[in-house]
């Protein structure tokens, strides 16, 4: 029996076993191709048909999702490791890591104009970014596979949405920046890579992370959520095209960008969620590390003892 026919044959006995759904758990979610497949889940009504009552709640960037849970607008969000770290220390209501959704391993890149062909003559120059959320984290790796520092370049915050026409007008030499927005600069003609993620493999992973007070009120989301994911994913397999076109259309870039962009990310599995967050030992190294570079570039402030514990496994439940 082929693998999306056994998942409907177990979500048809779940739900029946199910009590009714409880109140609607709101997720932010902004442009990224791995985050995609939230979207497609949705959209094939995935979450409904495993008894999860999930909504999607659209914004523009990294930031925005962190700011949208700041602000009590949602229940959760999806993101990288660092807007989940940092978002207690600004004050958010304490979140659980639930999902790893990839890993970016040439998807996040930094784009410059043709008068800068690598990182390293980006010294003295002005680099836009999202100053906090991931965009300082991975201009300072770039600036350390160079022997440089983030007091080499001028940093400015400039978010996504405002990139392109920063980069017009000559305000910044270089942007920070993922799909489909570096599909558009490079689309364009306006820029051209000069780093990617895959400089620094398996550093960057994007994450849906939700408030403890869901956890406590809804003890099967993470299962629900797991299955839902993996719905998602046998879906695309089975009818690429089809899964592609739709994802696409919601990212403004075609399908053959869109599977393009794909290439640079390692989307996880169900099957690949079970140990990562089982043994943890993986993904808190990560976050340790992206904690001691998130302190040392004067993003947050904290001595990183507890950060493991954002982590949700079946153990804290």
């Amino acid at each position: 029996m082929p693998r999306i026919m056994v998942l409907f044959a177990v979500v048809l006995l779940l739900v029946s076993c199910s009590p009714a759904p409880q109140k609607t758990i709101r997720i932010a979610i902004n442009p990224w191709p791995g985050y995609e497949f939230l979207y497609l889940a949705e959209q094939r009504g995935f979450f409904q048909a495993v008894g999860l009552n999930l909504e999607l709640v659209q914004v523009s960037t990294l930031s925005d999702s962190q700011r949208a849970y700041l602000a009590g607008r949602v229940d959760g969000f999806a993101s990288t490791l660092i807007e989940a770290i940092q978002v207690e220390a600004l004050g958010g209501q304490p979140v659980k890591v639930v999902l790893a959704a990839d890993y970016s391993n040439g998807g996040d890149v930094i784009v410059a104009t043709r008068a800068f062909g690598s990182v390293s003559a980006l010294k003295g120059k002005t680099v836009g970014c999202e100053v906090g959320s991931l965009g300082l984290y991975v201009l300072a790796r770039a600036l350390q596979s160079e022997g440089m520092t983030l007091s080499d370049v001028n940093v400015v915050n400039v978010e996504q949405g405002d990139g392109k026409s920063q980069l017009s007008l000559g305000n910044i030499d270089a942007m920070v920046t993922y799909p489909p927005y570096s599909t558009e600069y490079i689309r364009d003609n306006l820029a051209h890579q000069i780093f990617s993620s895959d400089t620094i493999p398996w550093e960057i992973l994007d994450t849906v992370s939700v408030s403890d007070s869901v956890l406590t009120t809804h003890p099967d989301l993470v299962n629900k959520l797991w299955l839902a994911w993996q719905m998602a994913l046998d879906d695309y397999a089975n009818d690429p095209e089809a899964g592609a076109a739709l994802m696409a259309a919601r990212e403004g870039i075609s399908p053959g960008e869109f599977t393009d962009a794909l290439n640079g990310i390692h989307i996880i599995s169900s099957e690949e969620q079970g140990e990562l967050f089982v043994t943890d030992s993986e993904i808190n190294q990560k976050m340790q590390s992206v904690c001691a570079t998130l302190v040392e570039v004067n993003a947050l402030e904290t001595d990183c003892t507890h950060i493991s514990d954002i982590l949700w496994s079946p153990g804290r439940e």
